[in-house]
């Protein structure tokens, strides 16, 4: 088993700037902002998008993707509940969003880099484990997790953006 010095020095160097833009990210974030939709939903889609990926480079994709979805669907409702602590309001002069600033990216950020880090290095260790149901049903739950919390927070934040315009208009 390598230490974790051995770990931290075997690491891609890529890894490195990518784990200080998202804490840079997550800083930016702290402060409340005016933002089109489709940035709001940034850290969600890559959330989405990189546990889709370990679904697909999984041994047994099916297995990864039921542990997935049922991960996701128990994930969504934290997420909501995340996403209706933040103050959120819709500009109709020019349909960008002032969004108030919060730790929720911070930690989200940092919990697809951990998440993906970790399983990286575990499976890089013990790459017996990519094989073994378990280990594939719980990479993909992970995935699935992260997932679940990033889409319910947006979905929150954007229905409630949206609704006042809704039922206005």
């Amino acid at each position: 088993m390598p230490s974790v010095f051995q770990i931290v020095v075997n690491t891609p160097l890529w890894v490195w700037p990518l784990m200080l833009f998202v804490l840079w990210l997550g800083w930016y974030c702290l402060q409340p902002r005016i933002l089109p939709p489709a940035r709001l939903a940034i850290l969600p889609l890559v959330g989405l998008g990189t546990s889709l990926a370990g679904i697909a480079q999984s041994l047994q994709p099916g297995l990864a993707l039921a542990g997935w979805t049922a991960a996701l669907l128990m994930a969504l409702p934290l997420g909501w509940a995340i996403g209706a602590r933040r103050a959120v309001r819709l500009r109709p002069e020019d349909g960008r969003l002032e969004v108030a600033g919060g730790w929720f990216a911070l930690a989200f950020g940092i919990s697809i880099f951990v998440v993906r880090y970790a399983l990286g290095v575990l499976f890089g260790v013990m790459p017996g484990l990519r094989a073994e149901p378990l280990w594939i049903v719980l990479s993909g739950s992970v995935g699935g997790a992260v997932t679940g919390i990033g889409l319910g927070w947006l979905a929150n934040l954007l229905l409630r953006a949206y609704r006042p315009a809704v039922v206005e208009g």
